[in-house]
């Protein structure tokens, strides 16, 4: 009997093995993250691991029913994605900034209007926020840059995108907008976006006045 303890304490390891495993699996991947599903199918000790590993989840339209459920079973996520969302976008933010999470990117894509209040609600309980992405959103506006800024001052990586199709388009101006970001370091611009702008106005702009910029994409 002893023995057979001893073969079983040497076979044990403890939590941050496991994750540290875990972590090797999905290796950083936004993508990798299924293979942690087979393990997580494997006991309740395995699935509370993988629960707690899992730091990126993207929200659509038939997820929205199971979102508290979801955010309580992953409470580490630091990256959320909003994809082709048909309901009421303020009121999803509204809900997401009631969670403590320390989110540090989001990103928005293929929906119908600009969630003002929703981003609002959500900056003043979620200060960790630096990468935002707003791709395909349809009434984008030079007003929408000024509340970016003024709610995400912090922010590291911006990325506006805009479909050519929509009528809504950012206008002359906007890099006065753009450099209330001090820390920005990246930043992803459409010319769809911004059709009316002179590009070496806005990269002066940028590069006088975010002294960490590291990469522009226009």
């Amino acid at each position: 009997m002893k023995r057979q303890r001893t073969t079983r304490n040497s076979s044990y390891l403890p939590d941050d093995c496991w994750e540290s495993i875990c972590t090797f699996l999905v290796d950083g991947d936004y993508y990798n993250h299924h293979y942690l599903e087979p393990l997580s199918l494997t006991s309740k000790y395995f699935l509370s691991i993988t629960n707690r590993l899992r730091s990126s989840f993207t929200i659509s339209d038939p997820t929205l029913l199971f979102i508290p459920i979801l955010f309580h079973r992953f409470p580490n996520l630091t990256s959320l994605h909003i994809t082709s969302f048909e309901g009421d976008l303020n009121a999803l933010l509204c809900q997401i900034s009631k969670f403590p999470f320390k989110l540090k990117s989001l990103k928005l894509s293929d929906c119908s209007t600009f969630p003002t209040e929703g981003l609002r609600a959500l900056s003043r309980k979620i200060t960790t926020l630096i990468s935002l992405t707003c791709s395909n959103i349809a009434d984008l506006s030079n007003n929408h840059c000024v509340l970016i800024s003024d709610c995400f001052p912090l922010l590291e990586e911006l990325h506006l995108q805009h479909n050519a199709t929509y009528s809504t388009r950012i206008q002359v101006g906007v890099e006065t907008k753009l450099i209330a970001l001090p820390k920005l370091r990246k930043i992803i611009l459409s010319d769809h976006a911004f059709y009316n702008i002179n590009n070496n106005s806005l990269l002066l702009h940028l590069c006088k006045n975010c002294e960490f910029l590291e990469e522009v994409v226009m």
